[in-house]
């Protein structure tokens, strides 16, 4: 797990520190996730507007535009999230489940769940390990969610890898406002 007790290892940028050519990337982040601020997470890869482009565009694919449903897509977000030790994630995502999934999710049990939910967690875990996918795991998301769920999917696994490894090597803060809840064991 990242340390979130150290002191970021890059501060975060603000709107007035923003490139003002480039100002639309830093407000459409904010329109589009409907924040009265700019995440930290954000605010730190804001030092390169090109890479918060490109990320954060990702990100809008996986979270509002994809396949998968919302409480399915949470329930994902925290599978990997705990899987690579992602806290910042963990907090920002764990209050969206519903209370009964909360103690569940990252869990064996979780992969219990009734279809698609426990063969996506499963898939979801495994490929964040970087772990072996057998084919009949593949197939039972494809009769599921079809080929674009699946794709949907394995995106949005890797996106939140990619999230992981940047809070975590950089310390991203957990904001204030936040309640730290414990990953599941």
């Amino acid at each position: 797990m990242g340390n979130y007790n150290e002191a970021a290892r890059v501060s975060g940028v603000s709107r007035e520190d923003f490139p003002s050519h480039k100002i639309e990337i830093f407000d459409h982040i904010l329109q589009t996730r409907k924040l009265s601020f700019m995440a930290e997470l954000f605010a730190v890869m804001a030092h390169s507007p090109g890479a918060l482009k490109s990320v954060a565009s990702v990100g809008e694919h996986v979270r509002f535009q994809s396949v998968l449903d919302e409480v399915l897509r949470e329930m994902i977000i925290c599978t990997v999230s705990q899987e690579v030790g992602n806290y910042y994630e963990w907090c920002h995502h764990i209050h969206r489940m519903p209370k009964n999934m909360q103690k569940v999710i990252g869990t064996e049990s979780a992969e219990n769940l009734p279809e698609p939910t426990g063969s996506v967690l499963r898939y979801s875990r495994l490929v964040a390990n970087n772990k072996k996918v057998d084919d009949s795991l593949i197939e039972a998301i494809r009769s599921s969610l079809g080929n674009v769920g699946l794709i949907d999917l394995t995106v949005m696994v890797g996106y939140y890898q990619l999230i992981g490894t940047f809070c975590n090597t950089l310390h991203v803060p957990i904001e204030s406002s936040l309640e730290r809840i414990p990953f599941n064991k």
